[in-house]
């Protein structure tokens, strides 16, 4: 199975909480799946990730370019992201959770993703920062 791996679309609804130059680096960007580098202007905004309804909707803080933004490279698992520990939150066609796993940086991403997504129920899956529960980026099948 292929993956669709999706960053944020840059039409989302977002209201920006925090202008800032990030003068380290290093912040998970998820308008393009990839770390920010010093000196970039970037946005510290409330979300709500596209997918979960009803109960399972949620809000939380992201990380994005303050200007324009070309988006990911490619549609496949962003490199820059495999050194974070995750959790993956299979949800349902509905957008509630039914289920998830801790995927470490040692894990196969990719294989962990296929497997959730294979098991009866589950439409699509959040990428989520294991610590804070920030939303990363969403995981479908392949069209």
């Amino acid at each position: 199975m292929e993956l669709d791996v999706r960053a944020l679309p840059r039409t989302i609804e977002a209201s920006a909480v925090e202008r800032l130059v990030d003068d380290e680096g290093g912040a998970p960007l998820r308008c393009c799946l990839r770390d920010s580098r010093p000196g970039e202007e970037l946005l510290l905004t409330l979300v709500s990730p596209p997918g979960p309804q009803g109960a399972y909707a949620e809000s939380g803080p992201v990380f994005v370019h303050a200007g324009n933004c070309d988006g990911p490279a490619s549609s496949g698992y962003p490199d820059e992201f495999r050194r974070r520990t995750q959790v993956f939150r299979a949800y349902s066609p509905d957008g509630r959770i039914v289920g998830g796993r801790v995927v470490r940086p040692t894990d196969d991403q990719e294989a962990v993703a296929r497997e959730l997504l294979t098991a009866e129920g589950v439409a699509f899956l959040h990428s989520r920062n294991l610590v804070h529960g920030c939303y990363m980026f969403a995981i479908h099948p392949a069209a």
